[in-house]
Protein backbone atom coordinates (compact mmCIF):
# COMPACT_ATOMS: atom_id res chain seq x y z
CA UNK A 1 0.00 0.00 0.00
CA UNK A 2 1.10 3.35 -0.66
CA UNK A 3 0.16 7.27 0.29
CA UNK A 4 -0.84 9.41 -2.45
CA UNK A 5 0.57 12.71 -1.24
CA UNK A 6 -1.59 15.78 -2.00
CA UNK A 7 0.44 18.69 0.29
CA UNK A 8 1.97 19.75 3.59
CA UNK A 9 0.71 22.79 5.24
CA UNK A 10 1.74 24.10 8.69
CA UNK A 11 -1.65 23.76 10.06
CA UNK A 12 -5.12 23.23 8.59
CA UNK A 13 -7.59 26.01 8.02
CA UNK A 14 -10.12 26.37 11.03
CA UNK A 15 -13.11 25.50 9.05
CA UNK A 16 -11.59 22.44 7.38
CA UNK A 17 -13.56 19.47 6.24
CA UNK A 18 -12.15 16.34 4.93
CA UNK A 19 -12.76 15.73 1.21
CA UNK A 20 -15.66 13.15 0.63
CA UNK A 21 -13.13 11.21 -1.02
CA UNK A 22 -9.70 11.46 -3.54
CA UNK A 23 -8.07 10.66 -6.34
CA UNK A 24 -8.38 6.81 -6.27
CA UNK A 25 -11.34 7.15 -4.46
CA UNK A 26 -10.31 6.56 -0.81
CA UNK A 27 -10.29 8.66 1.97
CA UNK A 28 -8.24 11.90 2.23
CA UNK A 29 -6.32 11.58 5.68
CA UNK A 30 -4.86 14.53 7.50
CA UNK A 31 -1.52 13.08 9.64
CA UNK A 32 0.57 15.13 11.98
CA UNK A 33 4.89 15.26 10.93
CA UNK A 34 5.84 16.68 13.27
CA UNK A 35 4.70 20.39 13.52
CA UNK A 36 3.10 20.13 10.04
CA UNK A 37 -0.10 18.38 8.27
CA UNK A 38 0.39 15.81 5.63
CA UNK A 39 -3.16 15.28 3.63
CA UNK A 40 -2.59 11.98 2.00
CA UNK A 41 -5.19 8.73 0.34
CA UNK A 42 -4.18 5.26 0.62
CA UNK A 43 -4.09 3.09 -2.79
CA UNK A 44 -2.30 0.76 -4.55
CA UNK A 45 -1.26 2.59 -7.66
CA UNK A 46 -1.58 5.86 -8.99
CA UNK A 47 -4.28 6.76 -11.58
CA UNK A 48 -2.95 8.15 -14.98
CA UNK A 49 -3.57 11.70 -14.85
CA UNK A 50 -6.67 13.20 -17.02
CA UNK A 51 -8.61 15.60 -16.26
CA UNK A 52 -10.69 13.92 -13.22
CA UNK A 53 -8.04 12.62 -11.47
CA UNK A 54 -6.26 16.14 -12.17
CA UNK A 55 -9.21 17.93 -10.75
CA UNK A 56 -9.69 15.40 -7.85
CA UNK A 57 -6.26 16.61 -6.49
CA UNK A 58 -6.77 19.93 -7.37
CA UNK A 59 -10.17 19.65 -5.48
CA UNK A 60 -8.38 18.23 -1.74
CA UNK A 61 -5.89 21.02 -2.27
CA UNK A 62 -8.10 23.61 -2.89
CA UNK A 63 -9.20 22.80 1.19
CA UNK A 64 -6.41 23.65 2.26
CA UNK A 65 -5.59 27.11 0.28
CA UNK A 66 -6.38 29.43 3.44
CA UNK A 67 -3.59 27.54 5.61
CA UNK A 68 -1.36 29.89 6.77
CA UNK A 69 1.08 27.96 4.31
CA UNK A 70 0.30 25.74 1.59
CA UNK A 71 3.03 23.04 -0.26
CA UNK A 72 1.27 21.10 -2.50
CA UNK A 73 3.03 18.26 -4.46
CA UNK A 74 2.92 17.62 -8.01
CA UNK A 75 0.60 15.15 -9.59
CA UNK A 76 1.84 11.14 -8.97
CA UNK A 77 4.05 11.05 -5.53
CA UNK A 78 3.05 8.47 -3.97
CA UNK A 79 5.78 6.72 -0.88
CA UNK A 80 5.02 3.31 0.44
CA UNK A 81 3.65 3.63 3.65
CA UNK A 82 6.49 1.61 5.56
CA UNK A 83 9.12 4.36 3.77
CA UNK A 84 7.26 7.44 4.43
CA UNK A 85 8.34 8.47 7.67
CA UNK A 86 12.05 8.12 6.18
CA UNK A 87 10.83 9.88 2.79
CA UNK A 88 10.02 12.61 5.12
CA UNK A 89 12.48 13.36 7.21
CA UNK A 90 15.03 13.42 4.07
CA UNK A 91 13.01 16.36 2.84
CA UNK A 92 12.54 18.12 6.32
CA UNK A 93 14.54 21.15 5.22
CA UNK A 94 13.46 21.74 1.78
CA UNK A 95 9.74 21.26 3.02
CA UNK A 96 10.74 24.05 5.57
CA UNK A 97 12.02 26.34 3.67
CA UNK A 98 9.18 25.97 0.89
CA UNK A 99 6.72 26.26 3.10
CA UNK A 100 8.90 29.75 4.57
CA UNK A 101 8.72 31.13 1.37
CA UNK A 102 5.27 30.82 0.26
CA UNK A 103 3.69 31.71 3.67
CA UNK A 104 0.32 34.18 3.79
CA UNK A 105 0.98 33.95 -0.03
CA UNK A 106 -1.44 32.39 -2.80
CA UNK A 107 -0.50 31.61 -6.26
CA UNK A 108 -3.18 34.16 -9.09
CA UNK A 109 -2.44 32.69 -12.53
CA UNK A 110 -2.83 35.29 -15.75
CA UNK A 111 -4.16 33.34 -18.54
CA UNK A 112 -3.16 35.09 -21.94
CA UNK A 113 -5.84 33.47 -24.34
CA UNK A 114 -6.19 34.11 -28.07
CA UNK A 115 -9.22 36.25 -28.94
CA UNK A 116 -11.63 34.36 -31.26
CA UNK A 117 -11.39 37.25 -33.64
CA UNK A 118 -7.40 36.86 -34.03
CA UNK A 119 -7.80 33.40 -34.58
CA UNK A 120 -9.80 33.55 -37.42
CA UNK A 121 -7.66 36.84 -38.88
CA UNK A 122 -4.82 34.12 -38.76
CA UNK A 123 -6.94 31.41 -40.17
CA UNK A 124 -7.93 34.04 -42.98
CA UNK A 125 -4.07 34.95 -43.20
CA UNK A 126 -2.48 31.42 -43.55
CA UNK A 127 -5.25 31.31 -46.76
CA UNK A 128 -4.16 34.23 -48.41
CA UNK A 129 -0.88 34.42 -47.91
CA UNK A 130 -0.62 37.49 -45.65
CA UNK A 131 0.94 37.41 -42.73
CA UNK A 132 -1.04 36.25 -39.16
CA UNK A 133 -1.82 38.16 -36.34
CA UNK A 134 -1.46 36.28 -33.82
CA UNK A 135 1.10 37.29 -31.07
CA UNK A 136 4.51 35.99 -31.62
CA UNK A 137 5.90 34.33 -28.57
CA UNK A 138 7.97 37.42 -28.38
CA UNK A 139 5.68 39.34 -27.39
CA UNK A 140 3.39 37.15 -25.13
CA UNK A 141 6.58 37.09 -23.38
CA UNK A 142 6.62 41.16 -23.43
CA UNK A 143 3.24 41.16 -22.10
CA UNK A 144 4.02 38.84 -19.15
CA UNK A 145 6.70 40.96 -18.30
CA UNK A 146 4.80 44.44 -18.47
CA UNK A 147 2.47 42.60 -16.34
CA UNK A 148 5.44 41.62 -13.87
CA UNK A 149 6.18 45.69 -14.25
CA UNK A 150 2.26 46.08 -13.13
CA UNK A 151 2.48 43.72 -10.28
CA UNK A 152 5.19 44.81 -8.69
CA UNK A 153 6.13 41.48 -7.17
CA UNK A 154 9.44 39.80 -7.26
CA UNK A 155 8.42 36.00 -7.50
CA UNK A 156 6.53 35.24 -10.88
CA UNK A 157 6.81 32.61 -13.61
CA UNK A 158 6.11 32.80 -17.28
CA UNK A 159 4.16 28.96 -19.00
CA UNK A 160 4.06 29.07 -22.64
CA UNK A 161 1.33 26.84 -23.34
CA UNK A 162 1.91 26.00 -27.21
CA UNK A 163 -0.34 26.42 -30.12
CA UNK A 164 -3.43 24.44 -29.02
CA UNK A 165 -6.67 25.75 -27.72
CA UNK A 166 -7.22 29.32 -26.79
CA UNK A 167 -4.59 29.84 -23.99
CA UNK A 168 -1.72 31.25 -25.59
CA UNK A 169 0.02 31.78 -22.14
CA UNK A 170 -0.16 31.78 -18.80
CA UNK A 171 1.77 34.15 -15.91
CA UNK A 172 1.95 32.63 -12.41
CA UNK A 173 2.64 35.26 -9.25
CA UNK A 174 2.99 34.50 -6.05
CA UNK A 175 0.78 37.56 -4.15
CA UNK A 176 0.45 38.34 -0.15
CA UNK A 177 -2.99 37.62 0.53
CA UNK A 178 -3.36 40.57 1.95
CA UNK A 179 -2.37 42.15 -0.89
CA UNK A 180 -4.75 40.38 -3.94
CA UNK A 181 -7.10 43.45 -4.16
CA UNK A 182 -4.00 45.55 -4.49
CA UNK A 183 -3.05 42.92 -7.54
CA UNK A 184 -5.74 42.73 -9.32
CA UNK A 185 -5.88 47.25 -9.71
CA UNK A 186 -2.57 47.15 -10.60
CA UNK A 187 -3.07 44.72 -13.60
CA UNK A 188 -6.06 45.90 -14.68
CA UNK A 189 -4.91 48.69 -17.31
CA UNK A 190 -2.86 46.29 -18.67
CA UNK A 191 -5.91 43.97 -19.36
CA UNK A 192 -7.93 46.64 -21.21
CA UNK A 193 -4.78 47.79 -23.19
CA UNK A 194 -3.60 44.22 -25.12
CA UNK A 195 -3.96 43.81 -27.99
CA UNK A 196 -4.82 40.11 -29.60
CA UNK A 197 -5.26 38.35 -26.43
CA UNK A 198 -7.69 38.39 -23.67
CA UNK A 199 -5.95 39.10 -19.83
CA UNK A 200 -7.68 36.61 -17.54
CA UNK A 201 -6.83 36.40 -13.99
CA UNK A 202 -7.56 33.48 -12.03
CA UNK A 203 -7.04 31.91 -8.38
CA UNK A 204 -6.44 31.88 -5.93
CA UNK A 205 -4.85 28.86 -6.08
CA UNK A 206 -2.06 27.04 -3.67
CA UNK A 207 1.51 27.92 -4.84
CA UNK A 208 1.55 24.94 -7.47
CA UNK A 209 4.26 27.30 -9.56
CA UNK A 210 6.86 28.19 -6.71
CA UNK A 211 7.37 24.85 -5.52
CA UNK A 212 10.35 22.77 -5.09
CA UNK A 213 10.51 19.38 -6.84
CA UNK A 214 9.99 16.66 -3.45
CA UNK A 215 10.15 13.36 -5.55
CA UNK A 216 14.20 13.13 -5.55
CA UNK A 217 16.38 11.79 -3.41
CA UNK A 218 17.71 14.39 -0.45
CA UNK A 219 20.21 14.38 2.47
CA UNK A 220 19.35 12.53 4.93
CA UNK A 221 18.35 14.39 8.34
CA UNK A 222 18.45 13.15 11.98
CA UNK A 223 14.92 10.70 12.66
CA UNK A 224 14.13 13.25 15.59
CA UNK A 225 13.39 16.05 12.91
CA UNK A 226 10.19 15.14 12.81
CA UNK A 227 8.43 13.47 15.87
CA UNK A 228 6.76 10.89 13.72
CA UNK A 229 3.29 10.59 12.22
CA UNK A 230 0.34 10.40 13.68
CA UNK A 231 -3.35 10.68 12.30
CA UNK A 232 -5.09 13.64 13.49
CA UNK A 233 -8.97 12.96 14.28
CA UNK A 234 -11.96 14.38 12.94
Amino acid sequence: MKQYLYAIVDRLPARWRSPTAGIAGGPVVPCRVGDLVLLSSPLESVPPANPRTLALRQDVVATVVDAGATLPFRYGVAVPEVELQEWLIGRRARVIAALGAVRGCVEMTVKLLRLEGALVDQLVGSRSGATPVEPAERDLQALAEVLAERAELPQWRYHPAGSAGNVAAAVAFLVPRSDLAGFLARIAPVASHAGGVAVVPTGPWAPYSFVPELGDASPRMPAEAFDGLGRLAG
